[in-house]
């Protein structure tokens, strides 16, 4: 199973802690009580005093929740760690890109000293985002508070500096596509000048 299935899989782990959420608000006096919509394809928190989080990655917004029911038991175990795995899974995926012949050998020279260490930071990122899974994953068996907040703490702080080594690499996708067009129209230019010099 691809990372684009297993993205699409990761909303019906939502649905577990919607309902839970859903049943800590049935007792709430007020009717527009803010709510966290982690069924929808954003997962984000809409309106109200959890606006103010919504720029949290989705994944980012699905742990902290599932950590924090977990604790309660609004969240059964099994849900728990089926919803972990699905994010470890695609963690997996994502370094099995790094194993490839192609990119591991060939590509660094292919790329500039920049380029090369934002790939290297990401790889080192998914590595640590595993890490803090790790920990999280063994929570049912050793029931270990301090470190079912530190596996939170360090899964989140992994996927934010991967959202921000992203950012880093959009811009100098960007920066070779602008150079690439200024490229193209050059040469075009240079064709256009040298057909008319030839013409006249």
């Amino acid at each position: 199973m691809g990372p684009e299935n297993e993205e699409r899989d990761v909303p019906d782990w939502g649905v577990a802690l919607q309902s839970a959420i859903d049943r800590r608000r049935e007792g709430a006096e007020e009717d527009d009580e803010p709510q966290l919509d982690v069924v929808s394809s954003a997962g984000l928190p809409a309106g109200g005093a959890a606006q103010a989080d919504s720029e949290e990655l989705p994944y980012v917004v699905l742990l902290k929740a599932a950590v924090s029911m977990v604790k309660t038991g609004e969240l059964s175990m099994d849900e728990y760690v089926e919803g972990v795995k699905k994010l470890d899974v695609i963690a997996d995926n994502a370094l099995k890109v790094y194993a490839i012949p192609a990119v591991k050998n060939d590509l660094p020279a292919k790329l500039t000293d920049h380029q090369n260490s934002i790939v290297d930071a990401l790889e080192v990122e998914i590595h640590r985002m595993k890490e803090g899974l790790a920990l999280l994953l063994d929570y049912p068996q050793t029931r270990a508070l301090g470190d079912l907040e530190t596996g939170m703490q360090t899964a989140v702080s992994a996927m934010n500096a991967m959202a921000d080594i992203q950012k880093k690499a959009d811009t100098e996708y960007a920066r070779i596509m602008q150079q690439e067009q200024e490229d193209k129209a050059r040469r075009a230019q240079q064709a256009a000048q040298a057909e008319s010099e030839s013409d006249s």
